[in-house]
């Protein structure tokens, strides 16, 4: 249990509903038992477990789909529940928890927000079973933070759209049959961004659609990331995502739904290394005494209990306000960079107190320390979020380089002439 100890000082969950405390139970209790075992070996040889699926799946059928509405095959749980479940799952393993939101929270989540009632139907509820897996193709190898400049095309054809161009870092893309790609549509004046929900199984050539697992990481290593490259790849004119067209209003409103489920796994991450810090030094002897008699390593608890309070409460209220429809980017993107940026020196700390230990995996906290680093970079980097709080806090962007930032400016003052 993730909040066995911090609850002597400070019971955060102590106002959640029963619904809410009961998925909580479930995915901790699932993750304890099914998941936390096997993360040593797999994490090591950066491999998902084959067949880790099939037992959520069979164990947790009240949690598949749970970011998704019922009609379409999920839960229906709110935002607040949806989040709990992903903290206490990322307590376990971040990497099956990213492995989820990227299935749930952005593959399917793009479907419903930007598709239509045939795509929705006909898609989101074998992705909300897993019976099919998807990814989310947005970042490409070129631009990196700087998702609106995309050289991905969509060229239109008789029935469809060919689509063309690389993308990077896809999560869950070794083994996705659906790919909801955001490209610029060649057709259309001016080019705007739009999805296209390109399938694997209905490519006619076989190398329309490239993948390459990217190898070499040293953070969540058990979720698989990949390279994937489009050669023409076939979208047919049903797949089109064409209701919502633009950066802004598209992909721009998946991103800022999923950031809110984003902004827990920290905090999840957190209480999971905490609490494993915590059972290690109650029986960890050292001169002669229990290191947890230590004055410096209380200090260090108490201190990394604080941090993760406050990480809890700011998403806490983020949520809370996302659901009563008052919370914007910007506080969404404040909250994911606060959450990140303070893991980084929670999972520090633990590593720190377990010594040696603490880099080794099969104590639980060498694989939390290096996973947070993820958490730092993707669905928006630390810096990019700051920005955009930034940006509204200002009025002016400081996202694009200083002289461009200068050029704006410039621009803005002449306006006002």
């Amino acid at each position: 249990n993730d909040n066995m100890h911090m609850k002597k000082v400070f019971d955060l969950e102590h106002n959640l509903d029963a619904r809410t405390k009961d998925k909580i139970t479930l995915a901790r209790s699932w993750g304890s038992q099914h998941l936390e075992p096997l993360i040593p070996s797999y994490w090591d040889k950066a491999e998902f477990p084959p067949k880790i699926l099939s037992s959520f799946r069979e164990n947790c059928p009240s949690l598949l789909g749970y970011t998704l509405p019922k009609q379409y095959g999920g839960q229906g749980y709110d935002m607040m529940t949806v989040s709990h479940i992903s903290r206490a799952l990322a307590s376990i393993d971040a990497s099956f928890t990213t492995t989820l939101l990227v299935q749930y929270g952005l593959c399917a989540e793009s479907i419903l927000l930007c598709g239509n009632e045939d795509q929705k139907s006909r898609l989101v509820p074998s992705l909300a079973r897993l019976e099919s897996m998807g990814c989310f193709c947005l970042t490409e190898p070129q631009s990196g933070s700087d998702a609106s400049d995309l050289r991905t095309t969509a060229t239109k054809v008789d029935g469809g759209y060919l689509i063309t161009g690389s993308k990077r870092w896809i999560g869950n893309g070794m083994t996705a049959e659906v790919f909801v790609v955001w490209a610029k549509n060649m057709s259309v004046k001016g080019h705007p961004v739009m999805g296209f929900i390109v399938q694997r199984s209905h490519q006619k050539n076989k190398d329309a659609i490239q993948t390459r697992k990217i190898e070499g990481k040293v953070s969540m290593r058990i979720l698989q990331n990949a390279d994937v490259d489009f050669f023409e790849a076939w979208c047919p004119d049903v797949n089109v995502m064409g209701d919502h067209v633009g950066f802004a209003q598209s992909v721009g409103r998946v991103l800022e739904a999923s950031r809110v489920s984003v902004a827990w796994i920290p905090v999840g991450i957190c209480q999971g290394a905490l609490e494993k810090t915590i059972q290690y030094i109650t029986k960890r002897k050292a001169f002669g005494a229990d290191i947890s008699s230590n004055q410096i390593i209380q200090e260090k608890l108490v201190r990394m209990t604080a941090h993760v309070c406050s990480m809890y409460l700011l998403a806490e209220r983020m949520t809370q306000d996302f659901l009563a429809g008052k919370c914007s980017l910007p506080a969404i993107s404040m909250v994911k960079a606060y959450t990140t940026k303070l893991g980084r020196e929670v999972v520090a700390m633990c590593r720190e107190i377990v010594g040696g230990n603490g880099i080794v995996l099969d104590f639980g906290i060498a694989s939390k320390w290096a996973d947070m680093e993820a958490t730092y970079t993707y669905e928006g980097t630390y810096e990019i979020c700051s920005l955009v709080a930034g940006r509204a806090l200002t009025g002016v962007s400081a996202i694009k380089s200083a002289s461009a930032v200068k050029n704006s400016i410039k621009r803005q003052q002449r306006s006002k002439l």
